[in-house]
């Protein structure tokens, strides 16, 4: 039997591969993932594999590493290295063709052998500012 732990690094390699097909049996069908920024739910696993294939159009090259991972019960906590080029439209901003390299932290609850939940936050502003997007004013700084 696989630890959970092992369950949402298999989901993440799945995701990198785009192999939607193994997301969708590593998650279950009412899943639900929360963040503060948008989208702020996601519903059922086919919801979260558009969510990414409609990060792909934004980041074609992006790749999730997990850093560490603690899992305790039926929870995973993980800290994750998102890397991607955008190359495509982010919310109401052109494409720069500028890579953003951020970890996020992501909560997994595994239920079952299968992802069931997850709680995602990342630091926007950041992002933002890496993609040329936002600049901080020098005197703020």
């Amino acid at each position: 039997m696989k630890s959970n732990k092992e369950i949402v690094a298999e989901f993440i390699n799945a995701t990198n591969q785009k192999d939607w097909d193994r997301v969708l049996t590593l998650v279950h069908k009412d899943f639900i993932r929360h963040s503060s920024s948008e989208p702020k739910e996601i519903k059922t696993n086919i919801g979260l594999v558009k969510f990414h294939q409609t990060e792909l159009d934004t980041f074609p090259d992006l790749q999730e590493t997990i850093i560490f991972a603690i899992e305790e019960g039926d929870l995973v906590a993980a800290r994750i290295n998102f890397s991607g080029t955008q190359l495509g439209q982010l919310i109401n901003f052109a494409p720069t063709g500028k890579k953003l390299i951020a970890d996020f932290n992501c909560f997994f609850r595994v239920t079952e052998g299968r992802i069931k939940e997850s709680w995602v936050e990342y630091d926007n502003l950041n992002g933002l500012i890496q993609l040329g997007h936002y600049k901080l004013d020098n005197e703020n700084v």
